[in-house]
C-alpha cells in the first residue's frame, strides 16, 4: 500500500499516479479522496484503468459520474448536497431560536456504480 497527496487536483493526481506506477507497477486499486484526483489517476493509468486497476473517487461530480459510466472509474461516492444544505439550514434555524444542535451531523452518502450512475446525472 502506498499513498501520496495530490491536493485535490486532477493534474497532481496524474503526476502522483505516474510516480506510484513506477514504484508499484502491479497496483490493482486506487482510492482518491475526490473525483478530480481519481480522474488524474485514470489518465496516468491509461488502458489499465477500469480493467486491471479499479479506481474509486469521491464526490459524484459530473466528470466522475461520466467516468463511472465509461467504465474507467469503478465507482464514486456521491454526497447529497441538497440534504447537506437542508441539515445546515435546520441547524441555523435551531441556533437562531436559541436551541442547541449536535456538533456533528452525519449525512449519508451513496455509491454510484455503472449500474446506477444515471441516477446521479444532473443534466
Amino acid at each position: 500500500m502506498a499513498k501520496q497527496p495530490a491536493d485535490f487536483d486532477r493534474t497532481k493526481g496524474l503526476d502522483v499516479m505516474t510516480n506510484l506506477i513506477q514504484s508499484h507497477p502491479d497496483v490493482t486499486g486506487v482510492f482518491a479522496e475526490n473525483d478530480e484526483m481519481a480522474l488524474g489517476a485514470i489518465k496516468a493509468l491509461g488502458a489499465r484503468a477500469g480493467q486491471q486497476v479499479k479506481v474509486i473517487g469521491f464526490d459524484g461530480t459530473p466528470d466522475g459520474i461520466a467516468a463511472v459510466q465509461a467504465g474507467t472509474m469503478a465507482a464514486t461516492i456521491a454526497q447529497q448536497p441538497r440534504l447537506l444544505g437542508q441539515e445546515a439550514v435546520d441547524a441555523a434555524v435551531k441556533l437562531a431560536k436559541g436551541e442547541t444542535v449536535e456538533k456533528a451531523v452525519a449525512v449519508p452518502v451513496k455509491v454510484a456504480t455503472k449500474e446506477n450512475a444515471s441516477e446521479f446525472q444532473t443534466s
